[in-house]
């Protein structure tokens, strides 16, 4: 929905700032993504830096609201429902940094790296897949390309049906011990809500308001 309306924006200097830093914020929440990651499953970084990164997206998220508030205070008539949009997308973003911390207390939980090599293979996998797709939802979103943001959401949603699987295999897994059966739980459930809150995101290219964080028609 966002082709039409982001050439009108982009003229804006506060709509255009938002969009800026919404682009930027998906950027961001990718980064935050991989360092939780390394932390819960390569034993590298901290807990630290992932808490320092997410303030940031914190702040992005009540910067791109004000601004969009502004905005509609000044020109209440024009651009409500994309701008509704913009305002729903960047708490979906932000939810990502939210679940990077949960990630990054999964070791402390389990009491070791979460590093078991059956694991690691699926792990990197979806790792690889999700990241790859949190960039390219940042490009489908600036270009406003609806068949790109069609393409992430393909693959967001087989992250997050892998994780669906590997909740079954970890359930079954009597080797585990219960710590790290809880650990390795949580962390395939928090990787599939980052799937689909980033699904959410590419979805705006595509849907309406109404229609946000479902398939394309």
């Amino acid at each position: 929905m966002f082709r039409r309306l982001f050439s009108w924006w982009k003229e804006d200097i506060l709509l255009k700032r938002a969009l800026e830093q919404s682009a930027e914020a998906i950027d961001r929440a990718g980064r935050i993504f991989s360092v939780a990651m390394d932390v819960a499953t390569r034993g590298q970084g901290t807990q630290e830096n992932v808490y320092e990164m997410d303030k940031t997206l914190n702040t992005a998220q009540i910067e791109i609201r004000k601004k969009v508030l502004e905005h509609l205070t000044i020109n209440p008539e024009q651009d409500v429902t994309a701008s509704l949009v913009l305002i729903t997308i960047i708490v979906d973003v932000e939810r990502v940094g939210d679940l990077a911390k949960n990630i990054v207390e999964l070791p402390g939980l389990a009491r070791a790296v979460l590093d078991r090599p059956e694991y690691a293979g699926d792990l990197g996998t979806m790792r690889e897949r999700l990241e790859s797709a949190i960039s390219r939802t940042r490009d489908a979103f600036v270009e406003a390309d609806a068949a790109a943001a069609e393409q992430v959401m393909e693959t967001l949603t087989w992250v997050a049906n892998r994780c669906d699987a590997m909740l079954q295999a970890v359930a079954g897994d009597e080797s585990l011990g219960v710590r790290r059966a809880v650990a390795y739980c949580l962390l395939f459930r928090f990787i599939r809500r980052i799937s689909l809150h980033t699904r959410n995101v590419a979805s705006s290219v595509v849907n309406p308001f109404h229609k946000l964080g479902y398939k394309p028609d």
